[in-house]
């Protein structure tokens, strides 16, 4: 079985606003200034600790966790509202279904996220087999736990990530999965080459092309 994993954060939605707003409530709410959208985004694709640990580095792990718990809240009630769609990306998944492929969403949000942001940009939640959020392994992405979680659940003997970040690829490598990264996030085709992902496309809308192609050529 062919498994399609999927990053959701500037892959399939555009979700930076969502996410620095509710941050900023987050630090607001526990006696904290507000941090520049700019500072925040270049930390988003890590884990939301690190992230917070990024920009307020003198906090303890008990701390940074209480901001990553309202946060997620945050987002969940309040501020998923500002996720906008990548064009095309629910109409992708849902070709990329009918071919017959198996799709799994793995990201560092947690479920709660998940499904308030994928209503919010318009995304039909039934497209995918499987999610794998933050809760539901002890590391997330660059480790490879969401990955290989997914693989032992829907039994895949081939899987590509496919993300916007570089820390998609590495997860990927990691799991020995095929990778495929769009330029729809915050990172540059040269910053994705470094990492020498096996497919640079220019969004999601690409792969199912992509996955006519290679399968074609394969049979």
């Amino acid at each position: 079985m062919v498994l399609l994993c999927f990053d959701m954060d500037n892959t399939l939605l555009r979700s930076n606003k969502a996410h620095v707003k509710a941050f900023n409530k987050a630090f607001v709410k526990l006696g904290l200034k507000k941090v520049k959208a700019k500072s925040l985004i270049e930390h988003f694709g890590k884990v939301g600790i690190l992230v917070i640990k990024a920009v307020y580095p003198m906090l303890s792990d008990k701390e940074a966790e209480k901001i990553l718990l309202l946060h997620n809240q945050l987002v969940a009630k309040e501020t998923a509202k500002y996720a906008k769609q990548i064009n095309g990306a629910d109409k992708s998944l849902k070709q990329l279904k009918k071919m017959g492929f198996k799709l799994a969403l793995l990201t560092n949000c947690s479920h709660s996220e998940i499904k308030a942001l994928l209503k919010s940009a318009g995304i039909d939640a039934k497209s995918f087999r499987l999610f794998v959020g933050a809760d539901d392994v002890r590391h997330g992405k660059p480790w490879p736990d969401e990955i290989l979680k997914a693989r032992k659940a829907l039994k895949a003997h081939c899987i590509y990530m496919i993300g916007d970040s570089v820390y998609d690829v590495r997860t990927g490598k990691k799991a020995n999965a095929k990778t495929i990264s769009v330029l729809t996030g915050d990172f540059t085709r040269k910053q994705l080459l470094k990492e020498k992902p096996d497919y640079i496309l220019k969004s999601v809308r690409e792969v199912p092309a992509l996955m006519k192609k290679i399968y074609k050529e394969k049979n």
